[in-house]
């Protein structure tokens, strides 16, 4: 009877935070559009100010469900102590293992007071994701004077997350989508996690294929990481390099991922499987180096990089492979612990639930909740689908003439509409 309790508990922790996550979606997308309107005639910095706001609060949601209700404790070290007392622009790698790994970005950039500045090199994919994909898709900057004269210059502005296709790396598109984040103006933390594709000890295929490329650019393959890419980072620091004070060189470990047994080497947990409390700690291990200490060429950056990672699975080996048949100097033995905030933890969760309550308690907030939702994501996918279709880097005439009026109808269009309908009935 009492493991039944439990797994049912456990259960209630991995779906409760996936309803309200999602759930608050139509709420968030319709603070934000408020927020489109209401800055159209302010300059882009405060648009991006008033953006980086909703996205602290948003997160700090997230992060109600993953510290405050999980009682993970979060430990630094290295660097990790020292970054906390900074607040810069900064480009973080990290090595990828789940999906737990964006919260983890999270969780280091709500300490340092820069959650909103949180911006990612995503893979194409997460486009799907209903209405967040929409939101994080890349600036497309464009004068708001060509649509309506009487406003000044103005972009039509998402996060400014950059979309990259696996497999098919468009470094043109790339370039161009990063210009908007050298405004000195937008603070950034642009988050990249140069191996593309999350290391996972039981998939031995994928492990001998990053073995292979390990072999093939003439370099020892690594143990405990993917081998990295180089042609995303090279872009953004040829793009970025003076929006950037320092390179947090990061490396995650979840304490659950050791099997105490036989002391091999576990896969990261799942969002859904940290959110049951099955992850006592999170050790991160932070690097900073300036930014200006980062070599400047394709060649030189990429055996940087190489070097880089060396050193990052010889942290994780002395995590990982230390035992007493290989004793070894665990990096990860002493560390500080950092407590969240817990005060904009909670008080972010109190506004979203507080902001549901007429969804949830009025025939109008319902029907409203539902056509956001419909509306907001078709209008989300046809604006990525007519954009994909038509967007080519060299078209200069719809750039200015013809992608204006598409973004202006499918991002305002759809949600007023539905407004206009509720109001009128």
């Amino acid at each position: 009877m009492g493991s039944v309790v439990c797994s049912g508990v456990k259960n209630l922790h991995m779906v409760v935070p996936t309803i309200v996550l999602f759930g608050v979606a139509p709420h968030y997308y319709l603070v934000w559009m408020l927020w489109r309107l209401v800055s159209l005639a302010l300059p882009t910095y405060i648009y991006q100010k008033g953006d980086d706001f909703c996205y602290s609060l948003y997160q700090r949601l997230v992060l109600f469900f993953f510290e405050n209700l999980t009682g993970t404790e979060v430990v630094l070290h290295g660097d990790g102590e020292d970054i906390l007392r900074r607040k810069e622009r900064v480009l973080y790698l990290s090595n990828h293992q789940s999906t737990m790994d964006w919260i983890v970005v999270h969780m280091l950039a709500e300490r340092q007071g820069s959650l909103g500045h949180v911006r990612y090199i995503m893979k194409n994919s997460l486009q799907a994701v209903p209405l967040y994909g929409f939101y994080f898709y890349e600036n497309k900057c464009f004068p708001v004077s060509q649509l309506l004269p009487v406003l000044s210059h103005k972009s039509f502005l998402k996060h400014g997350c950059i979309y990259v296709k696996r497999g098919n790396f468009n470094q043109l598109k790339m370039m161009k989508d990063l210009k908007y984040l050298k405004h000195n103006r937008i603070p950034t933390w642009l988050v990249i996690f140069p191996e593309g594709t999350r290391f996972n000890p039981s998939l031995p295929q994928l492990l001998e294929r990053s073995h292979k490329v390990a072999e093939d650019q003439g370099i020892q393959p690594f143990k405990h990481l993917l081998t990295p890419k180089i042609r995303g980072l090279h872009v953004v620091l040829e793009q970025l390099r003076n929006s950037f004070d320092a390179l947090y060189d990061v490396t995650v470990v979840y304490s659950n991922t050791k099997d105490k047994k036989n002391g091999k080497r576990k896969p990261a947990p799942s969002m859904f499987e940290f959110a049951a409390g099955i992850c006592p700690q999170v050790h991160i291990h932070v690097s900073r180096i300036d930014i200006k200490n980062v070599p400047t060429t394709e060649e030189g950056l990429k055996q940087w990089l190489f070097t880089m990672y060396r050193n990052k699975d010889r942290i994780l080996s002395s995590y990982y492979d230390n035992n007493e048949q290989q004793p070894l100097v665990d990096v990860f033995a002493h560390g500080q612990k950092s407590p969240t905030a817990s005060f904009y933890t909670i008080s972010s969760f109190m506004f979203f639930m507080v902001l549901a309550v007429p969804f949830i308690v009025t025939p109008f907030g319902r029907s409203l909740y539902w056509k956001l939702a419909t509306f907001g994501s078709l209008s989300g996918y046809l604006w990525l689908a007519v954009h994909h279709r038509i967007y080519t880097p060299c078209c200069h005439f719809y750039n200015y003439a013809i992608f204006p009026w598409i973004s202006l109808f499918t991002e305002f269009g759809a949600t007023w509409v539905v407004l206009s309908y509720y109001c009128d009935n």
